[in-house]
């Protein structure tokens, strides 16, 4: 079987990628989110299984990976992949006026706990001969910098050297796993509503995201979730990449 942990799956991309992947028979999800998506609960499969828990909380990452392993018999897995999808973007606003507690959740859940879910998962599967894949679902923003993101942007540049620094580690491990940062683009979900809603004077570049909208220039989760769905399954899967969807 092919397992697949996924964070973020109660709405936008991770909801995507989600109900892409559970269409096939040989595909076992375990998805990690605040809360239940009812799409993904309206999948009749013993195959999806789902754990509620906040990401802005990682003291608690290691118990919540015990009980996920705790599920999956090693004997019959043929591949496994952890996607690391669950992102916020708030604070949007000028760090000098963001508050404290949404600095932290930031930072907590766009960084530390795809590094905390990675670890667990390497040192579970260490001994595993099997293909085994990490995906940390990056942003443009890790590359770009944009007044008024300054935590966004500094999360994701994070997450994509996290990617490359693993990667190196992993080179001479006798069963490596492959580490990859992929940026999605621009794609339709509940934060470019946030974007677009966002005062002038907190991020000065919204009127730059509403003309997307308005042009049509937004990609669909479902048309993202299918590309990385083929990248999971398939050849290309680039050891350390820090790619974008273009490159994909």
């Amino acid at each position: 079987m092919n397992v697949f942990i996924i964070t973020g799956t109660s709405r936008g991309l991770g909801e995507a990628i989600a109900t892409r992947l559970a269409e096939q028979e040989d595909h076992y999800l375990f998805c990690i989110s605040r809360n239940k998506s009812e799409k993904l609960r309206s999948i009749p499969s013993d195959r999806v299984q789902y754990f509620e828990y906040d990401l802005s909380r990682p003291d608690g990452i290691p118990a919540l990976m015990e009980r996920i392993f705790e599920k999956i018999d090693e004997t019959s897995v043929r591949t496994i992949h952890l996607i690391n999808n669950a992102g916020v973007l708030t604070p949007i606003k000028p760090i000098d006026r963001a508050d404290s507690r949404d600095i932290m959740q930031n930072m907590m859940v766009n960084l530390a706990a795809p590094i905390l879910l990675t670890s667990e998962f390497v040192r579970r599967t260490r001994k595993w001969n099997v293909d085994k894949c990490v995906l940390n679902i990056s942003s443009g923003a890790g590359k770009h910098p944009y007044d008024g993101w300054s935590c966004y942007c500094s999360s994701k540049a994070g997450l994509d050297m996290f990617t490359r620094c693993v990667s190196l580690e992993q080179q001479d491990q006798k069963y490596p796993v492959k580490v990859l940062s992929l940026a999605p683009g621009v794609v339709d979900t509940a934060m470019q509503t946030l974007i677009r809603s966002t005062r002038k004077e907190d991020f000065r570049h919204v009127d730059r995201f509403i003309k997307l909208k308005e042009e049509g220039e937004l990609r669909t989760t479902d048309e993202v979730a299918a590309k990385i769905a083929d990248l999971l399954m398939g050849p290309d899967f680039e050891q350390g990449g820090v790619l974008s969807i273009q490159d994909i």
